[in-house]
């Protein structure tokens, strides 16, 4: 398997300091819920260097590799460009690094999520989604980011629940078309929640 060391400096050429900031933030972040739920600390490093590695390619360009890939989009993704990153770059994870197929998923639906997410799934979600950087969330929710951080360390499950529903809102609220992958998973975590 290649190595994350290799991965971090593909990661930074390949990413506008911005968002290779971002995804140090991530890689951090997941270390973090990763030695909590005794998941494989390379292979979150890993799938988190790599979660948005495909989020800069234009979009022509995206959908071109996604083609030569023979990856068949649905409706939403058709119209929704924000979720081709995260396809794409399970692609180039898969094809260009032969990574495994969980590492591949957690890339894949990062962005998304799904019902019944692996640990590592999760934990990449999850990661993507509290970073340092990110302080959108707190400006909309009843907990802070530090609170759904101590609540996604205490209970994985409930702190997915809550970051898929948040998930949901931002996209209603910004008028844009709702995966079912999301809504899926909401639902799936909130009865198993319950």
């Amino acid at each position: 398997m290649v190595k994350y060391e290799e991965l971090y400096e593909i990661a930074k050429e390949k990413l506008s300091e911005k968002r290779f900031n971002h995804t140090l933030g991530v890689v951090e972040r997941a270390i973090q819920y990763a030695e909590i739920y005794n998941e494989n600390i390379e292979k979150v490093k890993i799938a988190a260097i790599l979660h948005d590695i495909a989020k800069e390619i234009p979009k022509e360009e995206s959908y071109n590799m996604l083609e030569k890939c023979g990856v068949k989009l649905d409706d939403i993704e058709k119209r929704n460009f924000n979720l081709i990153h995260s396809i794409l770059g399970a692609e180039i994870a898969k094809n260009e690094y032969k990574l495994d197929d969980d590492i591949v998923n957690a890339i894949k639906y990062h962005t998304t999520g799904r019902e019944n997410m692996s640990m590592l799934e999760k934990i990449i979600y999850l990661a993507d989604a509290t970073e340092l950087n990110r302080n959108y969330m707190s400006n909309e929710n009843e907990l802070s980011l530090n609170e759904l951080v101590e609540l996604i360390k205490t209970n994985i499950d409930e702190g997915l629940e809550y970051t898929l529903k948040w998930n949901l809102y931002s996209v209603l609220r910004r008028n844009l078309l709702v995966h079912l992958n999301t809504v899926k998973a909401y639902n799936f975590y909130h009865i198993q929640n319950s």
